[in-house]
């Protein structure tokens, strides 16, 4: 008795080519169809344009992905700038110390700069910068009940917003006490500032730490963000 015989060997056969036993023979047609073209080019010209199509595509994202991670970069750098300005201890020297529209009018710069970042951030496809803002974020919070005595808020999407008569009735120990000193809110959001660059440079050095369009379809980066709590 032999292994196979005429029966089985012919399921057999049709079985590997993808058909039934009643339908042999298109099945084998569909096997040969597949081959002559894979013989005679046809598929080697579907696959390059389907190919060049999704690397246009990527290309595009990855344009996409690195223009907002460059945003939050230089907003970074914005922010370090006008805050290291706002940390000056000469602001809050004797004689100047009741001259408030001075620190006020840095105040305002660094919040401007602070929250075109955050904004920029809400749109960001980096995940190491996404992470360092997150932090960034979270540190900001730290301080939300002492912000709110010299007149500063921040509000559901992260953003700081200063109320310029509560910040003039403040007391200026408290303003000085943020934004001066090596233990200084200034000190540590300038710390995680520059976090944020560090990382938003990393992800500009590396595809790999960008998210692609496809890894992102199904989230909304800048909801998350406005979410954190």
């Amino acid at each position: 008795m032999s292994f196979l015989n005429v029966s089985n060997t012919y399921d057999y056969m049709n079985n590997f080519f993808g058909a039934s036993a009643t339908n042999g023979s298109s099945g084998a047609n569909n096997f040969l169809g597949d081959y002559y073209a894979v013989q005679n080019g046809s598929y080697y010209k579907l696959a390059k344009n389907f190919y060049a199509k999704a690397a246009a595509e990527e290309k595009i994202s990855d344009s996409v992905d690195e223009k907002s991670v460059e945003l939050v970069k230089s907003g970074a750098e914005e922010a370090i700038n006008s805050l290291n300005k706002l940390m000056d201890e000469g602001l809050f020297e004797k004689g100047e110390s009741d001259d408030k529209d001075a620190i006020l009018d840095k105040l305002n710069s660094f919040v401007k700069d602070y929250n075109a970042m955050i904004n920029n951030a809400g749109e960001m496809d980096g995940e190491n910068s996404l992470k360092a803002g997150v932090r960034l974020v979270d540190q900001m919070k730290v301080y939300k009940s002492a912000l709110s005595r010299i007149g500063v808020s921040i509000e559901s999407d992260n953003t700081l917003k200063v109320d310029e008569d509560a910040f003039k009735e403040s007391d200026i120990s408290d303003v000085k006490n943020l934004f001066t000193g090596n233990v200084s809110m200034a000190k540590n959001i300038q710390s995680k500032l520059l976090q944020v660059y560090s990382s938003a440079n990393m992800d500009l050095k590396s595809t790999d730490g960008l998210y692609s369009a496809q890894a992102i379809k199904n989230v909304t980066l800048g909801s998350m963000f406005d979410s954190i709590t």
